[in-house]
């Protein structure tokens, strides 16, 4: 099963998100638990059925009170039986319902000089706990003291996150985390860009590239570490390995000479140019590996080069065993200097390599042309029976053969790509005019050309 890429900038954001939630819901509980205890233990009475009283007086004719019960008030008449209250003005207008303890009608002109009061005992054993509040009405300013009503609950909770100042709080900030969290994680990681920038010029012509800490965050400085050093381990084991195909490759020099000069001593027949082509193939093959070694080594000393003298060069040295084969080979290129930077002895050898390789797999009278454009492109092409696009990939590998032919090792083309990447070019395979295979070498030219 496939699972979706994890987003941190979504992961981050819902948990930000649900973490300002918790800690509002959290403070809310923290602050509304405390009051409800500490209530519990007094007279823990809703003070909402103050506003109800408040709403449901009315002056009369003769400026007295009178009590015009609406939904809600009528609702706690209903439902407690011991409730009862007493509402003064500043006039000493006053209006009582219910069953009101006598403590709380000696004086009650006092209560116009109380803002608000909780009342612990009254000295009714009744309705021993009372509150005292104020509100402004329509007919004036009323104090109304209150009891055996309505008690407060675990209820003022779902009334606190209900509310829509709770509510739009929780919005402002789900929105300011979703609007700020993407931008501050693109900072945050600002320095992983960097990092993949670098990955992705590491190659076999660029192993010694390694990523940078600078910028990157504390939680992925062990990422980066380990892939380093995971750089290193394999920079030390293709080391090894060029190191012993180099060794080999001197080792078998010396055999191989002293077996073509033993060979040239043999009387001419079939055997003998058999053994020579056989001795000459391992020459070839031991060559090829110490120039794949001669080329693992720095660029430092590139310089600019000619590429259009290059070629010409390598065609021109190449002509006789054309010619020798039946074959043909021609040359095109502009009359002024192309110049790219590089070594000229393996971009000689990379272009006469795909010379070799068009003359040994493009059949008996092969055509064969090169030609360099100003652009730094080289581009050597035949009219052989082409090559499989399927195979395009695979005949750069090392010691891969399309043919079981005699010439050749399968490390000419390797040996080839290796030398243009090295060059900071690229080599593509494609179908000629002519019907058969076309390889294009681009090389970044350094320099406009001369006269």
């Amino acid at each position: 099963m496939k699972h979706a890429p994890l987003s941190l900038r979504r992961v981050l954001t819902k948990g930000l998100i649900g973490i300002q939630i918790a800690v509002l819901v959290g403070f809310v509980m923290l602050a509304a638990v405390p009051i409800l205890l500490a209530m519990g233990v007094q007279q823990n009475l809703d003070e909402d059925v103050v506003g109800d009283i408040a709403r449901s007086i009315e002056r009369g004719a003769d400026g007295g009170f009178v009590l015009a019960p609406n939904g809600d008030l009528e609702k706690t008449i209903a439902n407690y039986p011991e409730f009862w209250f007493l509402v003064v003005d500043v006039d000493g207008k006053m209006l009582t319902r219910g069953n009101v303890p006598p403590p709380a009608m000696q004086h009650p002109e006092t209560l116009v000089h109380v803002a608000s009061a909780n009342i612990n005992d009254l000295g009714d054993p009744r309705s021993p706990y009372a509150i005292v509040r104020s509100r402004n009405t329509d007919i004036g300013r009323l104090w109304v003291m209150t009891g055996g009503g309505p008690t407060l609950s675990f209820g003022v909770l779902g009334k606190a996150f209900g509310n829509p100042a709770f509510l739009g709080l929780i919005f402002l900030l789900s929105t300011a985390t979703v609007l700020t969290i993407p931008s501050l994680i693109q900072r945050s990681l600002r320095g992983t860009e960097k990092i993949a920038q670098d990955a992705a010029l590491i190659d076999i012509g660029q192993s010694d590239v390694r990523l940078s800490y600078e910028d990157v965050p504390t939680e992925l400085i062990p990422l980066v570490r380990a892939f380093n050093e995971a750089l290193d381990r394999l920079d030390s084991g293709i080391a090894r390995q060029r190191r012993f195909l180099a060794d080999a490759a001197h080792e078998l020099r010396t055999p191989i000479a002293i077996l073509q000069t033993r060979l040239e001593s043999l009387p001419d027949g079939p055997h003998k140019r058999q053994l020579q082509r056989d001795s000459a193939r391992l020459g070839g093959m031991a060559n090829e590996l110490l120039d794949l070694h001669r080329m693992a080594l720095s660029p430092d000393g590139f310089e600019p080069v000619d590429i259009v003298d290059i070629a010409t060069q390598v065609t021109a040295d190449l002509a006789p065993l054309a010619i020798d084969a039946g074959s043909e080979i021609e040359f095109v290129g502009p009359e002024k200097p192309v110049m790219v930077k590089g070594d000229a002895s393996a971009l000689s050898r990379a272009i006469a390599n795909l010379v070799h390789n068009a003359m040994s797999h493009g059949g008996a009278a092969v055509s064969v042309r090169v030609e360099v454009n100003t652009d730094g492109r080289v581009v050597v092409s035949d009219n052989g029976p082409g090559i499989d696009p399927t195979q395009r990939e695979e005949i750069f590998w090392p010691f891969h053969r399309l043919s079981q032919s005699p010439n050749g090792a399968g490390l000419g083309l390797s040996l080839v790509r290796d030398i243009v990447k090295r060059h900071g070019g690229k080599i593509t395979v494609a179908t000629a005019p002519q019907g058969g295979a076309l390889f294009e070498i681009s090389l970044p030219v350094i320099a406009a050309n001369g006269p």
